[in-house]
């Protein structure tokens, strides 16, 4: 591409004839051949690198007002100075990452809980269906044939458009993307033509970013609102799901309510499956599934709905979930009676107690902790929902990052209104602890069968955040240790 296909009013004709391959605003993700926006971050001292890029970059855009640390920094390569490099760096991402001439339908899944779960779930059935598609999510994302990992739930603007930009279909595919109200408010998703966009439910989450939860609302909200060209598939029976729907003519509601397009009812759940009749349409159909829990029903009805929507027969979308195995971290199996779950919000929690005690176990031994440098004000409750629910709690470390891990444990502890929990900061001791205590439990003729550790928080995450460190930590490699 030539520069003056985004600045088509330059005087000066050997700038407008400079040619770049691709477009950038962040030095680590830097391509030979880059226009380089110059845009400054949070605390990162952009113009501190501009010498160490400019081999690889043809030209670089930056504002007037920075106009003598940019002439400092860059001694050879061309700059152009404009009012607002940000308005023109995405301007020239949807010229060159465009993505209107895809033969791709995008969905997006989002909400507070489940994510991860039903945009996997879709993702599987319609790779079983024989469609091409891809997954861009929290444990892995698949594009094309490539795994690759982001880092992050919704990816960065310029990786995320790199990335689906990349996708060649010769015939209709899918790309299946999670959406976290940090993607949606920071305009990572901005310019993708979703065809459907789903709602799983909103509980306390993010509130150290958003604030409070009727901002955390809206931005949910205005996913919705801002894709209005597509059909939004909604869970009824969360209050915020039904707000969100008043304000839409395009939805299809999913749930238990019997008011639902589409509605589960006779639910029945053991330790080897979950199944409960569906009812959609004209049609009632049997769905078994080998994952557990009442807010599984719910994933595996959004999915259901979502693909049904797509055009994908009832009885493939059934086939496709009794065949899926799962998502690594999320109520996974990682020892006899030991599950390790990615609950790591009082909601979440409280689902994954809940989800074990309805396959059968009497008593519920949980490991969590809580985040450092995030939302405080859930740590107590978390605390007060494993009191009440679990049989015995090990307090403990989750990713501290530069908070002490004590004083965090202490502020979960503000929580628990009995004695059956204790503070254990090391997280692998924490977890030592669980299952020595599974053992003594198992042994007791009252709790024969009935008795398991919930690890919760980390899920699939290898690694502590430990100040500012990166430390490589598994909760199964631990479990897996412990019990060899």
């Amino acid at each position: 591409m030539r520069l003056k296909e985004i600045y088509p009013y330059l005087s000066d004709e050997k700038l407008k004839d400079i040619t770049f391959r691709g477009v950038s605003c962040d030095s680590r993700y830097v391509q030979k051949g880059d226009i380089f926006f110059i845009i400054g971050k949070g605390k990162f001292d952009i113009f501190s690198v501009l010498g160490q890029i400019e081999p690889k970059i043809n030209i670089f855009v930056g504002a007037l007002k920075d106009r003598e640390k940019i002439t400092s920094a860059i001694s050879k390569k061309p700059v152009i100075f404009v009012e607002d490099p940000q308005k023109d760096f995405l301007k020239a991402v949807d010229m060159i990452y465009g993505l209107g001439d895809k033969k791709i339908e995008f969905i997006g899944v989002t909400g507070t809980n489940g994510k991860t779960t039903t945009s996997s779930l879709i993702y599987h059935i319609l790779k079983e269906t024989g469609y091409e598609t891809s997954l861009i999510g929290t444990v892995y994302s698949i594009v094309g044939r490539k795994r690759v990992n982001t880092g992050y739930t919704t990816p960065d603007f310029l990786l995320l458009r790199r990335l689906l930009s990349s996708l060649e279909a010769k015939k209709k595919s899918y790309a299946v993307l999670e959406v976290s109200s940090h993607g949606i408010s920071q305009g990572r998703v901005r310019g993708i033509p979703f065809s459907c966009c789903i709602f799983t439910n909103l509980s306390r989450d993010h509130l150290d970013y958003h604030k409070t939860m009727d901002r955390y609302f809206k931005v949910k909200k205005n996913f919705f609102l801002d894709n209005r060209q597509a059909l939004s598939i909604i869970n009824i029976d969360d209050s915020y799901g039904r707000k969100i729907g008043r304000e839409l003519k395009k939805k299809v509601f999913y749930g238990l309510d019997r008011k639902a397009h589409f509605c589960a009812t006779e639910v029945e759940m053991s330790k080897k499956y979950l199944r409960f009749r569906v009812h959609g349409g004209s049609r009632t159909l049997k769905v078994e599934s080998s994952l557990c829990g009442r807010h599984n029903v719910y994933n595996i009805l959004a999915a259901l709905s979502t693909v049904a929507c797509l055009g994908v027969s009832l009885d493939v979308a059934v086939r496709g979930i009794r065949s899926f195995k799962g998502v690594e971290g999320r109520l996974e199996e990682a020892g006899d009676d030991i599950f390790i779950d990615y609950a790591h919000t009082p909601a979440a929690l409280g689902e994954s107690i809940s989800a074990l005690k309805d396959i059968g176990y009497k008593k519920v031994i949980t490991v969590f902790g809580c985040g450092g440098d995030r939302d405080k004000g859930k740590r107590r409750t978390m605390g007060r929902v494993s009191s009440r629910q679990s049989y015995f709690t090990y307090v403990t470390s989750d990713n501290p990052r530069s908070e002490e891990p004590r004083v965090i444990c202490r502020q979960i502890e503000q929580g628990f209104e009995g004695d059956n929990y204790a503070l254990v900061l090391d997280r692998e001791k924490a977890i030592k602890e669980a299952i020595r205590l599974l053992s003594r439990e198992k042994k007791k003729k009252s709790s024969a069968g009935g008795v398991c550790v919930l690890i919760a928080g980390k899920g699939h995450e290898d690694y502590q955040l430990i100040e500012d460190k990166k430390i490589p930590f598994k909760d199964s490699a631990i479990v897996k240790n412990i019990v060899k």
